[in-house]
């Protein structure tokens, strides 16, 4: 057989592997979304379900399994996932690839907040934020490593590789500086959600509840809220998480950093990664475009 990066598991297969390892009644089962991994809905007698089937290669079973722990730990504050029948957080797959581990979810109650977005959304999301981080500390949540300057080692080698000569020498500036800036700071750290964003959040009428831990882990609480920072809400967002919980000088000052940190990962995702799962026509889709624009604003402030 040759050598699979990806494959697509048919959802009536899964019916079967659901409702022997759930002991659920599977009515259903439908693909939403495959990227870097492929998420279905599961209908069952009981309600809809998420069934998350990770990319070989992209999380361990164990590191999955991490996901469903965080989640059991935080209560009401994200999305919980489902143990198997027999107590196991996760299981994995045999495919084509190599082994799958995957993952049951609840449906997250509400809905994605619809733009137009006000400051009142900002301040409840930032609220919810601040309770997520607090949840964590409270459940003493076990730390998985994520090192935000992971994405300033190997990836941003071949970011180099890949873009324009001026690009390049921006980039190169802007990694410097970042690493030197960030070196020894003292930041307030813990379990981070990893992605914070309206995107991973459901409103349920006076609750906002966050979903997708695939980026969880431990490392500085200002990188969750890098990406909010470049918002217009950000004043009303920082605002709510203060109300919940302490964010100091030092911190809010990390968050450029951190956010050209996160901008030159995700310049590698579009494009390194993602042309491997979807080929080098996603560049059309204007992702890169603006990662890269995002990146030169990013390079002309911290800079000066």
């Amino acid at each position: 057989m040759i050598r699979t990066l990806r494959s697509i598991v048919d959802p009536a297969a899964l019916t079967d592997v659901v409702a022997d390892a759930y002991r659920l009644p599977v009515v259903a089962c439908v693909l939403l979304r495959s990227l870097v991994n492929d998420v279905y809905r599961v209908d069952t007698g009981d309600g809809p379900r998420v069934l998350k089937l990770y990319r070989a290669g992209h999380r361990t079973r164990a590191e999955a399994a991490w996901e469903v722990d965080l989640s059991q730990a935080l209560g009401g504050a994200v999305a919980r996932g489902i143990p198997l029948a027999d107590g196991a957080p996760a299981g994995v797959l045999a495919a084509a690839e190599g082994e799958r581990p995957y993952t049951l979810w609840e449906w997250a109650p509400g809905a994605r907040p619809e733009p137009p977005w006000d400051d009142r959304l900002f301040r409840r999301y930032g609220a919810a934020t601040a309770r997520f981080h607090a949840a964590c500390d409270a459940a003493g949540a076990p730390p998985r490593r994520f090192d935000v300057l992971d994405a300033l080692g190997r990836p941003y080698e071949e970011v180099l590789d890949r873009v324009a000569a001026d690009d390049r020498a921006r980039i190169a500036e802007l990694v410097a500086a970042a690493r030197e800036w960030l070196a020894g700071r003292a930041l307030d750290t813990g379990v981070c959600h990893g992605d914070v964003s309206l995107d991973n959040l459901h409103v349920d009428g006076d609750r906002l509840v966050f979903y997708d831990l695939d980026r969880a882990g431990a490392g500085p609480r200002a990188a969750d809220l890098a990406g909010v920072a470049a918002t217009d809400g950000f004043g009303a967002f920082l605002g709510g998480y203060r109300s919940v919980r302490a964010f100091g000088d030092a911190d809010l000052a990390a968050v450029p950093w951190l956010g050209a940190v996160d901008l030159v990962g995700n310049l590698h995702f579009h494009l390194v990664d993602k042309p491997r799962l979807r080929g080098t026509e996603s560049w059309q889709e204007g992702w890169l475009d603006r990662t890269l624009a995002a990146l030169r604003s990013s390079a002309a402030t911290l800079l000066r």
